[in-house]
């Protein structure tokens, strides 16, 4: 059980953003990939997925929990590379 669940006005909304970063978003992309280079980010988050799957007493004993946390991963790969994107001076956002 994470922080979150027993704080339901935490959810779907930024608790990390501070009111100039929620008004500048793009701030906070450029910061992190300035910092974290995208292989880097891939390793890492790849190691986190490894450990929580290779771990004894595990949430993902079953094979549907195996499935979604592939499933995250792969979607959150997904959303930092567009957020890598973003974040590259002079890069359009298109629809």
């Amino acid at each position: 059980m994470t922080p979150f669940t027993l704080h339901p006005e935490f959810y779907d909304r930024p608790i990390r953003l501070d009111a100039t970063e929620q008004k500048y978003p793009l701030t906070v992309l450029r910061e992190f990939f300035d910092e974290c280079p995208l292989g880097q980010v891939r390793q890492t988050l790849w190691q986190m997925v490894e450990t929580a799957l290779q771990a004894d007493h595990t949430l993902y004993d079953k094979a549907p929990d195996r499935h979604h946390l592939l499933w995250f991963y792969r979607s959150a790969e997904a959303v930092l590379e567009a957020g890598w994107l973003l974040s590259r001076p002079g890069y359009t956002a298109r629809d």
